[in-house]
């Protein structure tokens, strides 16, 4: 091999090899479209119905939303960790739950379809989770 080449030829395999590795680490954002918007959820708690309004919203290209019962038992309320992977979309709020009105932490995650969600809501401290389904309203 001839000498002059062979710095070349480390250098170009270098930068074909950092650019492999920057292309692997940068994944495409999803498409926050099939999430945003306001959500019905109803909650199924073994044959005792609860009903949730989820709103989703994009901010600066960061998820933000509130939720809300529909009794008027919260409004409103903030929540977050809010992840969506495309597919996934999970979050928690800290609300009053039943049976005592006791602020705690819920979780919920959901598998997304086209404008419809289906997944589990749980409140840790209890122990407790129960199936849960949504349907974005349209606009």
């Amino acid at each position: 091999m001839n000498k002059r080449r062979f710095p070349f030829l480390v250098a170009f395999i270098f930068f074909l090899s950092m650019c492999f590795s920057f292309s692997q680490g940068v994944q495409q954002a999803p498409d926050y479209g099939k999430i945003i918007g306001a959500w019905k959820i109803e909650i199924d708690a073994d044959g005792e119905y609860f009903y949730l309004t989820l709103n989703l919203r994009n901010v600066n290209g960061t998820l933000e939303g509130t939720i809300s019962e529909s009794q008027g038992y919260f409004t409103d309320v903030p929540v977050s960790e809010i992840v969506y992977d495309g597919e996934n979309l999970s979050f928690e709020f800290r609300s009053p739950t039943p049976p005592d009105g006791v602020a705690r932490l819920v979780r919920a995650e959901f598998k997304v379809g086209v404008d419809t969600k289906d997944g589990i809501i749980s409140v840790p401290d209890l122990g407790v989770s129960a199936k849960a389904a949504g349907i974005r309203e349209k606009l």
